[in-house]
């Protein structure tokens, strides 16, 4: 084996782990906002996967577009996950709004 294959090996391993313990909290957390802290978690073993598929294959087509999907599970995961715990929010609670015109009326 050659030090690039065992890079990539260590990195998809690290990967594959990452996405393991993030199934593995999903499936375990009893809370809806506890369960998003895993799947937030998700992202970056993706990421790792996809750096392990960039180091084998160099810049090419297969590790630009693996690159790619990594890069893009990272940026829009915390996106997704924010707009599911606000939504989760408004639906256990009530509208943010509601509190806020509530709150003024008091104070006037």
């Amino acid at each position: 084996m050659s030090a690039r294959e065992v890079i990539s090996l260590v990195l998809l391993v690290a990967g594959v782990g990452l996405e393991l313990v993030a199934v593995i909290g999903v499936t375990v957390m009893r809370d809806v906002f506890d369960r998003l802290h895993y799947v937030g978690l998700a992202g970056y073993g993706a990421l790792l996967v996809a750096i392990s598929i960039l180091w084998q294959e160099n810049f090419s087509l297969i590790g630009d577009k693996a690159l790619l999907t990594g890069v893009l599970l990272v940026t829009i995961g915390p996106v997704l996950v924010h707009a599911t715990a606000r939504s989760m929010r408004t639906r256990m609670r009530g509208d943010w709004a509601d509190g806020i015109e509530e709150h003024r009326e008091v104070g006037s």
